[in-house]
């Protein structure tokens, strides 16, 4: 039996930026779920380490929540969602439904 994710991941191909401590460096979001994201950045990480990621939304808005690191891979890692607002939350229940209503839309 093979593994199973507990929630679907989405495409979304968001900029984004990722700081650990006075450190930051910019990132490209590749996907993301209720419970985690798969990021491509330039900045050294290892499994377990803890950062604060910023997505930049439409409009102007961010989504901001704290990671760790789970999974890294030569050109991206996964990490899951540690923290996230409730705020926050809603808006990344809103991006992943607005992904797959678009994506069901265009069958």
């Amino acid at each position: 039996m093979g593994f199973k994710r507990k929630s679907c991941r989405v495409e979304v191909g968001k900029p984004g930026r990722l700081h650990r401590g006075a450190l930051a460096a910019p990132c490209q979001v590749m996907n993301v779920s209720e419970t985690g994201v798969r990021l491509q950045s330039r900045l050294f990480v290892k499994d377990g380490d803890v950062l604060q990621l910023s997505i930049e939304l439409d409009a102007g808005r961010h989504l901001e929540c704290k990671i760790q690191v789970i999974n890294v891979r030569p050109q991206h890692f996964g990490a899951r969602i540690l923290s996230i607002t409730p705020e926050d939350r809603e808006r990344l229940s809103h991006l992943l439904d607005d992904h797959l209503q678009t994506r069901f839309l265009r069958g």
